[in-house]
């Protein structure tokens, strides 16, 4: 995996990219999110988590349009070398792990894409994003907000 995306956002040396954004990555990572695709077969995901080597994340966030910090339903696993999925059910979770700065996953053009930003860059003039430990699942990411006087979409009360 280079460094070299033109789009995607990097956590703890994984890339995040949208599925929309494929075309927008260096082709060696975009043949890999191909592959570990069909190795899933009929999964549904939205977003793509490359690590090093041959392992891809398939994520399934149903809801990544509509809602600010959309919760990730299920995750495919895939090594590719191996050949192997695993697959994870998070959709009972009652904590489960949400999606911010999803304007990153995304090229320029993506609807709605420039309103994500604006809600980032605000929640991020107001702290928000400091304690990277707490803020990835949902209870204490809306605890955040409550008390930032923001609703679960980030919009001020």
């Amino acid at each position: 995996m280079n460094g070299d995306s033109a789009v995607g956002k990097r956590v703890r040396g994984a890339l995040y990219v949208h599925v929309s954004a494929l075309g927008r990555l260096p082709p060696s990572e975009k043949v890999l999110v191909e592959r570990a695709s069909r190795l899933a077969e009929e999964f549904e995901w939205s977003v793509a988590r490359i690590e090093s080597g041959d392992i891809v994340g398939l994520l399934d966030y149903p809801l990544f349009d509509t809602e600010a910090f959309p919760a990730l339903a299920r995750a495919a696993l895939i090594d590719i070398g191996a050949r192997s999925v695993r697959y994870t059910d998070y959709q009972r979770s009652l904590n489960p792990l949400i999606l911010h700065r999803k304007e990153l996953l995304v090229a320029d053009s993506y609807p709605g894409r420039e309103r994500w930003a604006e809600l980032t860059a605000d929640l991020e003039r107001l702290g928000l994003f400091r304690d990277h430990n707490r803020i990835g699942r949902r209870n204490a990411w809306l605890a955040m907000l409550a008390s930032a006087r923001r609703d679960p979409q980030g919009q001020p009360f």
